[in-house]
């Protein structure tokens, strides 16, 4: 709990110092500071940029699923856990998989703008969807969202603005900072999709501790260390990342992994 604290001072402290780099947006989408591309089969070495409100229906794979990776804190459409995902999902599973890139929103130095950015993020990306539902082919079922650490928060937030009820949100590593306390609707929880599964790799510091979804996973039991972890100087950031290693592993896995249900949380 301390460093947490102390990791939140720090923030704060260099929120202050980097006002004028971080970027507070106009209200509206569709928002320049947010953007969608679109990687399959097609063009995965060049992907079309999306317009929200105008979509051409050729340019996805009719009948494929529709995967959307939301980044983090820092991040960018080819930032983690694109960088690990997108391959695997279009590679394996033929996917149509949607990258939004809100980087400028997001800026290094920026933390609470950040947060406070992720509600625009959210509803610029909840246009989107309404708009790919409109599609003849698309279902609910064929819709999957993926948010890694502040993207899971932005996942969650989804549920304020899209036209119905998502079916399923993934959230690797659900950052904590500012959202630990915060009301559901601004954070991911069992509500927001009709099926919501969680990896923790971070709970002591990034990510959060407590059970969020429908399904919790606690990799090597959501202790301190994540393999490979143990001697890295920036633990808390290796563990971090290991979320969306794990996910990306699991998908392209031939062999799996072993799991053991938790009775509680004191024996996860």
């Amino acid at each position: 709990m301390k460093l947490l604290l102390l990791a939140i001072l720090v923030v704060a402290v260099l929120d202050l110092a980097n006002t004028q780099a971080c970027i507070k947006p106009e209200a509206g989408c569709p928002n320049e500071n947010i953007t969608f591309w679109l990687y399959n089969l097609k063009n995965i070495k060049q992907p079309v940029l999306l317009n929200p409100l105008h979509l051409n229906p050729s340019d996805f794979l009719t009948g494929y699923p529709i995967e959307i990776i939301i980044h983090g804190y820092t991040g960018h459409r080819d930032f983690a856990p694109n960088n690990w995902i997108r391959p695997v999902l279009v590679l394996k599973k033929s996917a149509n998989v949607i990258s939004i890139d809100y980087g400028p929103l997001v800026r290094e130095g920026c933390y609470f703008q950040a947060v406070r950015n992720s509600r625009l993020a959210s509803e610029c990306l909840a246009q989107l969807i309404n708009k790919l539902f409109e599609m003849d082919w698309m279902r609910p079922d064929k819709l999957h969202v993926i948010g890694y650490s502040l993207g899971a928060q932005v996942a969650g937030q989804l549920s304020n603005y899209v036209e119905q009820k998502l079916d399923h949100i993934t959230g690797l590593d659900p950052a904590k900072p500012l959202f630990v306390n915060a009301p559901n609707a601004l954070k991911l929880d069992k509500s927001d999709a009709e099926f919501v599964d969680i990896i923790h790799t971070d709970p002591f510091e990034r990510g959060m501790l407590l059970p969020l979804g429908h399904a919790d996973f606690y990799p090597n039991g959501g202790g301190s260390y994540q393999p490979g972890c143990q001697n890295e100087i920036m633990r808390s950031t290796c563990n971090h990342d290991r979320a969306p290693q794990f996910y990306a592993e699991s998908i392209d896995s031939t062999v799996g992994f072993w799991g053991l249900k938790c009775e509680n949380m004191i024996n996860r």
